[in-house]
């Protein structure tokens, strides 16, 4: 198990990820999971199965679109 340390950065608290457990280069967002007492954060990965599997456009999407020469 890895420790690290809480501090305050202005208003928020903030964790210090060690190099040994720190997220991959170009996480820039993560989701933070309240269980209890536990905080679980993981990385918000954006993928195009992320955009598929999302809520579907309205039948009407796009119905009054104009192509452009």
């Amino acid at each position: 198990m890895t420790r690290s340390t809480v501090f305050k950065n202005n208003q928020t608290q903030a964790v210090r990820l060690p190099k040994a457990v720190a997220f991959p280069e170009g996480v820039r967002e993560v989701e933070i999971v309240v269980s209890g007492q536990d905080r679980i954060i993981r990385p918000i990965v954006r993928s195009w199965a992320d955009f598929f599997d999302g809520k579907p456009a309205s039948n009407d999407f796009m119905a009054d679109r104009h192509d452009l020469p």
